[in-house]
């Protein structure tokens, strides 16, 4: 353990100027970016899978049940249209704008977050209401695919709304007061 050197101020208060010997400056360093790479790499993966989602389902004749429950908007198919097109073009436009703005958070833009975060929102809410949708229709066999889709909405939902996430969105960290000699200013 690290005491500070005897004399060095009243009790709990330290005075104005650099540090004593031995300590670095105050403040942090710059935030690292990976949290942000990561929320980026999550919602790209997310949109992957709702693409390969609805090329399966393309012409609605897919012998897999389990991909063609896990299409977005599925579970309105009944209400709306009747066939499997809304549910294939929806997922397609959720696909395409996931890692369109997934890519684009790579640039480290900060508003981008909030918009996946608003389309994780969106789906991990979708896709809770069709995994009970699914089973209140006796569909039990076929929720693998929703119930795959809902985990990784949401655990890209929940990264990207994380404080840390945003502090690897800036590209430089707090400046350090009081301001050191030598140490790079920041504005």
């Amino acid at each position: 353990m690290s005491y500070p050197p005897q004399g060095y101020g009243p009790q709990g208060i330290q005075p104005y100027g650099p540090p004593p010997p031995g300590y670095g400056p105050y403040g942090y360093g710059p935030p690292s970016p990976a949290l942000g790479y990561l929320t980026a790499i999550a919602f790209i993966i997310c949109g992957a899978l709702a693409l390969l989602l609805a090329i399966v389902g393309w012409d609605g004749s897919a012998d897999n049940g389990s991909m063609i429950a896990g299409l977005v908007g599925v579970a309105f198919t009944e209400d709306l249209t009747g066939n499997v097109d809304f549910a294939i073009s929806a997922t397609m436009s959720v696909a395409c704008s996931s890692i369109v703005f997934g890519l684009v958070m790579f640039a480290r833009l900060e508003f981008v977050r909030w918009i996946l975060a608003v389309i994780g929102a969106l789906m991990t809410a979708y896709y809770l209401y069709a995994i009970i949708w699914i089973l209140s229709n006796d569909g039990g066999e076929f929720i693998a695919m929703a119930l795959v889709s809902w985990v990784l909405w949401l655990g890209a939902t929940v990264v990207a709304v994380l404080p840390a996430t945003g502090r690897a969105m800036r590209k430089r960290g707090p400046r350090p007061y009081p301001p050191q000699p030598g140490y790079p200013r920041q504005y």
